[in-house]
C-alpha cells in the first residue's frame, strides 16, 4: 500500500514502461497524465499506450541509448523532447531503470522545458554583439559554415562592411558617440535585411552580411540600399560604409574563400573608391 501511495503522490511523472520499441506505458501516475495533458483513457484510445508516440526526437537515436543501457546494465539518464495534447513542446530529463527479471523499465520524467528556456536566453545572448544587437564573429561562422556544409549547389553571397571615417568619430566625440554609430548601423542592417540574411558584426566598424539565392540584381538593389542608407553626418565628420562582395553563382565556395573574395573587394576599393562596393564574382 505504501508503495503504490509513493507511485501515486510523486510530483514528477512515473511509469512502467515495456521493453520494447514503443515504450509502451503499462502503468503511470496522475503527475504523468497531468504533465502530458491527456488521461489515461486518452492515452490508451489515441496512442494505444505508446509513449514513443509523443517523443519529437529522432527515436532512432533514443532506442540506441536504450539498448546500450539494458546491454551495459546501466541507469538510463537523458534528456529529449515530447509533444502534449496541446502541441506544447516540452523538454524532459528521463531517468529509467531496467528491470531484467520482468524487461521492463522503471521512468521517472520532469519537465526542465523553463530550464531550456533559460539556456536558450543565455545562449543566443552568448552569440550577440553588445553594441549593434547582431551575431557576433564567431556565432556568424558558425551558422554561415553549418548552412554552406548542407548546401549542394545555389546562390550565395558575403558582403563585408567597412565604415568609413569611423576612427575620427571615436577621435574628436569619444567612444560612446562611436558607441551609438555601431548601435544605429546594427539597427539599419536588420531592418534592410529583416530574414533574408544572416547579418553580423566582425568587431570596430566592420559587419557582414551572408545571403542565400540572392540574383545580381537583387544583390545590387541591397548593396544601393545600404550605401544611401547606411551614410550619415556627424558634426561635419561624413560616415559612409565601403563594400566588399564575394558573389558565388554556383555555391561552391566554402566561408573562408568567400571571406577572402570579399575582402579582396573591400581592399581595393579602400585604396581607390571609399564609399562605394565592388562585387568580385565566382
Amino acid at each position: 500500500m505504501k508503495d503504490i501511495d509513493f507511485f501515486e503522490k510523486i510530483s514528477c511523472g512515473a511509469l512502467i514502461c515495456k521493453n520494447d520499441k514503443y515504450s509502451t506505458i503499462l502503468k503511470a501516475n496522475s503527475a504523468f497524465y497531468k504533465m502530458v495533458g491527456y488521461t489515461k483513457d486518452e492515452m490508451k484510445r489515441i496512442h494505444k499506450n505508446r509513449f514513443s508516440e509523443l517523443v519529437v526526437d529522432d527515436l532512432t537515436e533514443i532506442l540506441e541509448k536504450v539498448n546500450q543501457a539494458v546491454g551495459a546494465e546501466k541507469k538510463l539518464d537523458y534528456e529529449y523532447r515530447i509533444k502534449n495534447k496541446d502541441n506544447k513542446i516540452m523538454w524532459i530529463h528521463d531517468v529509467a531503470t531496467y528491470d531484467e527479471e520482468n524487461d521492463l523499465f522503471h521512468v521517472i520524467i520532469m519537465d526542465i522545458t523553463y530550464r531550456e528556456k533559460e539556456l536558450n536566453k543565455v545562449r543566443k545572448n552568448l552569440e550577440r554583439d553588445l553594441l549593434s544587437n547582431l551575431l557576433n564573429r564567431a556565432a556568424l561562422e558558425k551558422k554561415v559554415k553549418s548552412i554552406i556544409a548542407k548546401k549542394v549547389t545555389g546562390l550565395q553571397s558575403l558582403i563585408l562592411i567597412d565604415l568609413d571615417n569611423f576612427k575620427c568619430i571615436n577621435d574628436s566625440m569619444g567612444h560612446q558617440k562611436g558607441d551609438e554609430v555601431i548601435t544605429f548601423i546594427g539597427m539599419k542592417l536588420k531592418e534592410i535585411f529583416d530574414k533574408e540574411g544572416i547579418v553580423g558584426r566582425l568587431g570596430g566598424d566592420e559587419f557582414v552580411v551572408y545571403l542565400e539565392n540572392v540574383s545580381k540584381v537583387d544583390l545590387e538593389v541591397y548593396l544601393e540600399r545600404m550605401i544611401a542608407e547606411l551614410e550619415m553626418t556627424i558634426e561635419k565628420i561624413k560616415i559612409k560604409s565601403t563594400i566588399g562582395v564575394a558573389y558565388d553563382k554556383k555555391g561552391k565556395c566554402n566561408f573562408k574563400e568567400l571571406y577572402k573574395l570579399a575582402d579582396l573587394a573591400l581592399y581595393a576599393l579602400k585604396k581607390t573608391n571609399k564609399g562605394s562596393y565592388l562585387i568580385k564574382e565566382i
